[in-house]
């Protein structure tokens, strides 16, 4: 079993990697909500807009935090002991565009094209959320060019989700979708009538 420790170097390198990968820029911002080296069970974005809440099994890696981004793990991997360890390993991201809340979501093929990737598969979603499997570049050693993506519109931001695994990883089965939904569920939930924070 292949298994990932973020808090190294690694994570830095992951985080810059992944952030490319949706457009970030710049290094992790000090002093957003709960920076720090320990794992986090939840955070803000935007200013307050967003409030990131992770699936069972995962924290979110307080190096990775910039205003819009975030990269979280299972919880094992970042160093924090007893906790549950049956979820399927793998790295997910969070990035946030604000969006007019009306404005429909991308399409699948939108996203391919914008970030060059190919064969988009296993399409679907629920509760205003878009989920599917599509090939891109591997962000980092280890990692499968195959990955889950969703997207959801959440109080005036576009959010995209991505879920990385090893080859062969259950994270690219149907666990990760059930992942990637559980991310986006729980932080709409989290999120609701926060609305869009000055400055966001």
């Amino acid at each position: 079993m292949t298994i990932w420790t973020f808090k190294s170097p690694f994570a830095a390198l992951a985080f810059l990697t992944l952030s490319a990968c949706e457009g970030g820029q710049g290094l992790p911002l000090p002093g957003l909500p709960g920076g720090g080296d320990k794992p986090l069970s939840q955070t803000t974005l935007a200013g307050g807009a967003i409030r990131v809440v992770p699936p069972d099994g995962y924290c979110i890696d307080p190096q990775s935090l910039k205003s819009r981004f975030a990269l979280m793990a299972r919880c094992d991997s970042l160093g924090q002991s007893e906790v549950n360890t049956s979820t399927p390993l793998g790295v997910l991201t969070l990035a946030l565009v604000p969006a007019d809340p009306e404005a429909p979501l991308p399409t699948p093929q939108e996203i391919a094209e914008a970030l060059n990737l190919t064969q988009i598969s296993e399409v679907g979603g629920s509760d205003g959320a878009t989920i599917f499997v599509a090939e891109g570049p591997v962000p980092a050693v280890g990692m499968s060019g195959r990955h889950w993506r969703g997207m959801a519109s959440i109080s005036g931001h576009l959010v995209s989700v991505t879920l990385y695994g090893a080859p062969q990883s259950r994270a690219l089965s149907d666990e990760g979708r059930g992942l990637v939904a559980a991310l986006i569920r729980r932080t709409r939930a989290q999120s609701a009538g926060r609305g869009t924070a000055a400055g966001s």
